[in-house]
């Protein structure tokens, strides 16, 4: 870590901002191609053809239908936001594509790589702190490593890759 130096919050925050746009891209095409043949997400839920109004039934269902395609959709785009995350910081880059071009990867405090388990660990953490509690996105603006919590659990920080 001698010769790293540490990544500014602000270039964290736009390699955030470009993984979301990768991880919402790759999540188009993924569910275009799995919902593209049932009528596309509201051909799924039952909703394409269907007119309020019509048979309480009916209704019933397609509103049972679309919670469970809506709730399998959501599900699916935190599950690609995660295996992204993780294999692109278990590869020997340790970087997202977001991080890449802002040019910051993850590593070790004593500088070495991450392994594919604290890769995973780190994803983990983060993804269910994020969810429960996104204001620990924003702990490393407190510490003097600028680690977050998904950073101090696996003794990570992230730094310029230059």
């Amino acid at each position: 870590m001698e010769n790293s130096r540490l990544a500014s919050f602000g270039r964290r925050f736009i390699a955030f901002l470009l993984d979301v746009v990768f991880v919402l891209l790759i999540n188009y095409v993924l569910f275009s191609l799995v919902l593209g043949p049932f009528g596309g997400l509201l051909g799924a839920m039952g909703l394409k053809d269907f007119q309020f109004g019509e048979d309480i039934v009916k209704g019933a269902f397609a509103g049972i239908g679309a919670f469970l395609v809506l709730a399998i959709t959501i599900l699916g785009v935190f599950f690609v936001a995660f295996i992204y995350d993780f294999v692109l910081l278990a590869t020997p880059k340790q970087a997202t594509i977001g991080k890449m071009l802002m040019k910051i990867k993850v590593i070790k405090v004593d500088g070495t790589s991450i392994n594919i388990f604290e890769a995973f660990f780190r994803s983990l953490i983060k993804f269910a702190s994020g969810f429960f509690f996104i204001f620990l996105w924003i702990l490393c603006l407190f510490t003097t490593r600028k680690q977050n919590l998904h950073d101090f659990i696996v003794n990570a920080i992230v730094v310029d890759s230059n």
